[in-house]
């Protein structure tokens, strides 16, 4: 393999040790001469790099251990001193809980409390007093009212004298024992014990902790309270015991010496004996500024402080009275140096094994270097040598296993796999030009036209076949588009041809456009195809003109061929279609039985009649038969039983059942379920090979109702009749009986004169329902009118009530044209607007609304009526349109019940509906909606006469 010029690798670089001047010009800088080794030099770079960690590591190491180590041993000083703040807070707070429970037990004490009620300012209470405070360990006890006036007292305060105003002798005096730190300023240390003038004199507070509890009350017993503490100033005792509790012996480095004490401004109430001169209590101060700091914060303070000279690392936290109030501040120190002293030896013993280590690292590091060039360079000298032309120079062993040698080793299998790829690519390169010549043989001579399209359907390449398909040359296809030959496909190639093939491929049939213009049917596949970073649609086209011919030709045989078989099928069908039609669209039920009297077929007719189905029926034989349809009728109307019939029908004799007709017997039975559907069944015999018996079942659940309807009518009737017929019967006989005054007379003459005119109204109701179910609409005079005009005439024509207003009418403004009857329309407004008026006796207004049903279809308009008055439940309301039912049960509101029952009819024959909304208590809403002129035909005009087909007795 040949490298150009520039690219050839030196063996190792060359690095001089001076530059000579020529010319009088001064040479490069030492800078400019570092960069160019580093740049040419391995052997400089690892040089570097081995001293690196010595001469720049180390020092920046030491830096940041200086820095950080210092920062470390500070923190952990604060820490350590921190924690001696807390044992020392945790130390007084245990001293004080320890006084006030000394202290609440005392007042408990028999002795003490006998002597504080029997003799409170004795003596004798007093040595007890003094007694228990040395017990105690306490500096005073006093006993005293709740006013704060001395009884008695262990330190020698006189008796009458007053305790000052302090948190817990309030606390006490409520009955509450508590126990606190308390500052107390020099006018007030006679109440509380004369020595401590002795010890503190005048020149600042003191700090005690003070604790008092009530004495118990009983009948005879004084209300008095006990309060006893010890003074913080000058406790060398407490301040000692607690110095020796944070700091043990021994636990500070270099035999340091700590120090706490108690602190009011910037003097020391008391402080630890120390050895340093200097250091003593009385005289110790510490700095304004930062005693400033620490009074003015409730939180611990930590900091440097200088103590006669000597630094030291000082923690002070408040000492909190009864109220949360700082009073005085608890200290603790350190001295700074031991510490310091033992952080510097760490440090440098650090450094010295740090420096150690990195020396000899780099010393390690320089002489691996130095054998990874050298055998770097033999790589070198390989490569230069391959360059020269030398393939088989390879790199000698040097007797490493390291990485430098397993490169040496993948160099010289390098060398070895590009040898043997050379001679595979010169095999593979044969091979390749051996298959692209077959792969071109075949595409050009392939029976079927293949073309290669681009993805946007331009032709890529085609073959000769697909070429002298369409009558181009195969240069000619190359300008082509897929558009210009195929009509299917044409327009799918210019935006969406590879969307449309996908990757499962696309088959399909074309017509395809020659160059001449003629065109033939093409068959035609597509596929998806990646050659390389490219994508191309493969279409192999196949002319199918041959085929379509032999297809049609064949389509002709086999229609004309079905033609004759639907022939002589139909005419071997006819009679049997015939006799299947006869019992399928039968209204009536038929069951054969075979010779074996068993079901053999069952219409349409009695399975829907039934409820069951044929393959419950088929096969089942008279028994099994009768036992079902009397198990399905009910108790009170039973299925006969086939056994029955038949021997009725032979002796031409059987009871008459209920619902008979006159002059005839019959069985019927009555099936269970929705309905409860009536049925009359009967029996003929038959002679028929196939045929033993046939049952006819006739569904008479109309008639049945009918005759039962007619009955409840006439029973309803009657009464509605009677009642007012009652009335008028008895007042006309009590006028003939006996003669009343003009007055009494006028008033029954009255009575019978409305209870005629209910009779009347109700005749005359019931004579147009049955004029209108008789007719069907015949006599309806059919008219294109404006129904906007039918309700003003309806509005004016009814007689409103004097204390009512007028209905409220919308909608008059729409041309809105029906073709009805008028007059029976108008009555049917009449009705419901009559209704609207006597159902709202409360009053409230009534609105009448024109509506327009345009959109739908058919289209329609209506009349919305709306009332404010009693409304209806929802029981009420789904028996609205029942004859003589009213929703008015109090009799109060006048009526027949057939109202409703009216509007129905009319507006069902003339097509309409009526629909009803109803709220009990707030209102009726009923809606008449009618076709538009010219939309529906009534349904007066498509009844036809009806006739019923006379009963078959005999087959």
């Amino acid at each position: 393999m040949r490298y150009p010029e520039s690219s050839k690798m030196t063996t190792r670089a060359e690095v001089p040790t001076d530059v000579p001047l020529t010319g009088g010009r001064p040479g490069p800088s030492p800078w400019a001469r570092i960069r160019r080794l580093w740049g040419q030099s391995l052997r400089f770079r690892l040089l570097t790099l081995g001293l690196m960690p010595l001469l720049i590591a180390f020092p920046i190491i030491v830096g940041v251990l200086v820095v950080v180590g210092g920062q470390r041993a500070d923190a952990l000083l604060v820490a350590n001193l921190r924690s001696n703040l807390g044992g020392a807070g945790n130390y007084l707070e245990q001293v004080k809980a320890d006084i006030g429970i000394r202290v609440s037990q005392m007042v408990r004490a028999e002795r003490l409390t006998k002597l504080v009620i029997t003799q409170p300012e004795s003596s004798e209470l007093r040595e007890l007093l003094n007694t228990a405070a040395r017990g105690g360990g306490l500096d005073f006890l006093i006993v005293a009212t709740q006013q704060g006036r001395v009884l008695a007292s262990s330190s020698g305060v006189p008796a009458g004298a007053h305790l000052p105003e302090s948190y817990v002798v309030r606390q006490a005096a409520i009955g509450v024992a508590n126990a606190a730190f308390e500052r107390i300023p020099p006018d007030s240390f006679d109440a509380f014990s004369p020595r401590f003038k002795e010890l503190i004199g005048n020149s600042g507070d003191a700090v005690l902790i003070n604790a008092a509890a009530h004495f118990p009350l009983g009948v005879n017993s004084v209300d008095a309270i006990l309060v006893g503490g010890i003074l913080l100033n000058k406790n060398t005792a407490l301040i000692e015991h607690m110095r020796e509790i944070i700091f043990p012996v021994g636990v500070l480095p270099g035999d340091a010496e700590g120090l706490s004490g108690i602190f009011v401004d910037e003097q020391s109430l008391v402080i630890s004996r120390q050895r340093q001169p200097g250091l003593r209590g009385e005289s110790l101060q510490i700095e304004r500024a930062i005693m400033r700091q620490v009074n003015d914060r409730t939180e611990a303070w930590f900091g440097g402080v200088d103590l006669a000279g000597i630094s030291h690392h000082m923690g002070f936290a408040p000492l909190l009275d009864g109220l949360g109030q700082p009073i005085a501040q608890l200290g603790v120190a350190i001295p700074d140096g031991p510490y310091h002293r033992e952080n510097i030896l760490l440090l440098l013993t650090i450094a010295g094994l740090m420096a150690a280590t990195m020396l000899g690292l780099s010393l390690l590091f320089l002489r691996a270097g130095r054998s990874m060039t050298q055998r770097l360079g033999a790589i070198s000298s390989t490569m230069n040598a391959v360059h020269a032309g030398q393939p088989e120079a390879r790199v000698p062993a040097s007797g490493f296993h390291d990485e430098v040698a397993r490169l040496g080793d993948d160099f010289n299998d390098l060398l070895e796999t590009i040898a043997h790829q050379n001679d595979m690519r010169r095999a593979v390169l044969q091979t390749v030009a051996d298959e692209a010549s077959r792969r071109r043989t075949l595409f050009e001579h392939e029976r079927d036209g293949v073309v290669i399209l681009n993805t946007d359907g331009s032709v890529f390449e085609a073959n000769p076949k697909a070429a002298w398909m369409l009558g181009y040359t195969v240069q000619e296809m190359i300008s082509l588009h897929l558009a210009e030959w195929d009509a299917a496909l044409g327009d799918d190639a210019r935006g969406g041809l590879l969307a449309r093939v996908g990757s499962a491929g696309l088959f399909c049939e074309s017509t395809h456009r020659r160059k001449d213009g003629t065109v033939y049917c093409a068959e035609v596949s597509l596929s998806r195809a990646d050659w390389g970073d490219k994508t191309f649609v493969l279409l192999v086209q196949r002319d199918i003109s041959d085929r379509k011919a032999v297809e049609a030709e064949l389509e002709r045989y086999r229609s004309t061929l079905e033609e004759q078989v639907e022939q002589r099928t139909k005419e071997l069908n006819d009679r049997s279609q015939q006799l299947n039609a006869i019992f399928t669209l039968s209204p009536d039920g038929f069951l054969s039985f075979d010779q074996e009297r068993r079901v053999s077929f069952a219409n349409t007719a009695f399975l829907r009649m039934s409820g069951l189905l044929a393959e419950d029926v088929i096969g089942m034989d008279e028994r099994a038969l009768s036992a079902l349809l009397t198990a399905r009728s009910l108790p009170t109307a039973p299925f006969p039983g086939v056994a029955r019939l038949r021997k009725s029908r032979r002796l031409k004799e059987g009871p008459a059942t209920v619902g008979a007709t006159a002059g005839k017997r019959r069985h019927v039975f009555e099936l269970q379920g929705p309905g409860n559907r009536v049925l009359e069944v009967s029996i003929r015999m038959a002679d028929s090979p196939n045929v033993s018996q046939i049952l006819y079942f006739r569904d008479v659940t109309h008639e049945t109702e009918v005759d039962r309807m007619k009955s409840e009518f006439l029973s309803t009737a009657a009464h509605e009749l009677r009642t007012p017929m009652s009335s008028i019967y008895g007042f006309a006989q009590l006028l003939m009986l006996k003669d009343f005054d003009r007055e009494r007379s006028r008033d029954m003459l009255g009575t019978i004169v409305r209870q005629a005119e209910l009779m009347i109204a109700i005749i005359n109701e019931l004579l147009d329902l049955a004029r209108i179910e008789a007719r069907r609409g015949k006599d309806f005079v059919i008219a294109r009118v404006g129904l906007g005009d039918i309700v003003q005439e309806v509005v004016a024509g009814y007689n409103i009530p004097l204390d009512r207003q007028p209905p409220c009418i919308l909608g008059l403004d729409q041309d809105l044209q029906v073709d009805v009857d008028q007059r029976k329309i108008q009555q049917a407004l009449l009705n419901i607007l009559s209704n609207a008026y006597k159902y709202s006796p409360a009053g409230g207004p009534v609105g009448l609304t024109l509506l327009n049903e345009s959109a739908s279809e058919p289209s329609r308009v209506g009349v919305q009526l709306t009332d404010h008055g009693l409304g209806m439940t929802p029981d009420q309301l789904a028996r609205v349109f029942e004859r003589f039912y009213r929703a008015d049960t109090s009799g109060n509101i006048p009526g027949t019940g057939l109202g409703m029952c009216v509007v129905k009819e009319i507006v069902e024959l003339h097509g309409g509906e009526v629909e009803v909304a109803s709220t009990q208590g707030v209102g009726t809403t009923v809606t008449v909606w009618i076709p538009a002129a010219g939309q529906k035909p009534l349904v007066a005009q498509e009844i036809v006469a009806e006739s019923e087909a006379e009963r078959l007795d005999t087959w």
